[in-house]
């Protein structure tokens, strides 16, 4: 993000960060915290776009739930591939090697990820905002941070260093 990580942010991220190290994600809303610090609570105390807010939430706890590439991932990855109607499979060896279609089977897996973790935050309590990447479209300040936290994600997993 282009402000500085304030206290509440940075509070909000660790906490959400600690939920996707304990696999609890999908239960966020049970876990206690304190929800007038929590910007995903309490989107108004944001000093930027709550949307931004949120999507780097997400963005920060994925690679805290998967912080490296493994067969794991990839088995993940090929379950979203498949889902989505792609015949092709990929391996832990062609994403080692950056393969162009590798890559961008990577790309549709992390987009669905950040949209995965918007809608379990849109849950996390009642006065939390409801977002998917689809509120980025058309906004060139929100898709340009959207294809930055995929870069981000993808640089932590596949062992790159951030730009």
């Amino acid at each position: 993000m282009k402000e500085k990580t304030t206290p509440l942010l940075q509070e909000t991220m660790d906490h959400f960060q600690r939920i996707a190290r304990e696999n609890r994600f999908a239960e966020n809303a049970a876990v206690p915290h304190d929800r007038d610090r929590c910007l995903v609570c309490r989107p108004e105390k944001a000093s930027g776009d709550p949307f931004m807010v949120y999507v780097e939430v997400v963005a920060r706890s994925i690679p805290e739930r998967r912080p490296t590439l493994d067969e794991d991932l990839v088995a993940a990855v090929n379950e979203d591939l498949a889902l989505y109607g792609h015949r092709q499979t990929i391996t832990l060896k062609d994403l080692e090697e950056g393969s162009e279609e590798a890559l961008k089977a990577w790309r549709l897996w992390v987009r669905n990820a950040l949209d995965t973790g918007l809608e379990l935050l849109s849950i996390h309590s009642p006065t939390s905002r409801e977002f998917s990447l689809d509120d980025a479209q058309g906004d060139p300040a929100r898709e340009r941070f959207v294809e930055d936290r995929i870069q981000f994600i993808t640089n932590a997993i596949l062992g790159r260093k951030e730009r």
